[in-house]
């Protein structure tokens, strides 16, 4: 039987996407377009997405530079949103961590954590996000 390789667990101020067995890249894409099309995004903190459960997975530089134009693209209507990997894989930590430069978009600030639990920490320690949207085509800063 055909599974999603993920799943979307909205809180109050966030969202887990939990990731699980193999993951190919556009179900990646998709978590990302469905987390940031839902009408619940706009007041989003955060998105965890958890790749501890995920026993292969085939993201490239490709992959997260096309996750990053759809965030660049999010980032207008909700600016006060922060992303964290979850995942103890250096490969895909080093990824992660090089898209931003490698693809020349940047938007959320992302982290990389070897823990869910990890992740609360990092973004509890942040300073809160009061950035106005950009919805009208300005920010008023």
């Amino acid at each position: 039987r055909w599974s999603m390789a993920y799943e979307s667990l909205w809180e109050p101020d966030g969202v887990i996407n939990q990731f699980s067995g193999v993951v190919r890249a556009w179900e990646f894409i998709q978590s990302v377009e469905n987390v940031q099309s839902d009408s619940r995004f706009d007041d989003v903190h955060y998105v965890i997405n958890d790749f501890l459960a995920a026993t292969e997975y085939e993201l490239t530089a490709e992959a997260l530079t096309q996750a990053a134009v759809i965030q660049y693209g999010a980032y207008a209507s909700n600016p006060n949103c922060r992303i964290v990997f979850v995942t103890t894989d250096d490969a895909l930590a080093m990824l992660v961590r090089s898209v931003p430069e490698l693809s020349g978009i940047n938007s959320y600030q992302t982290e990389v954590c070897p823990t869910v639990s990890a992740a609360r920490d990092w973004l509890d320690s942040q300073p809160q996000l009061h950035l106005m949207s950009n919805v009208m085509g300005f920010r008023l800063n």
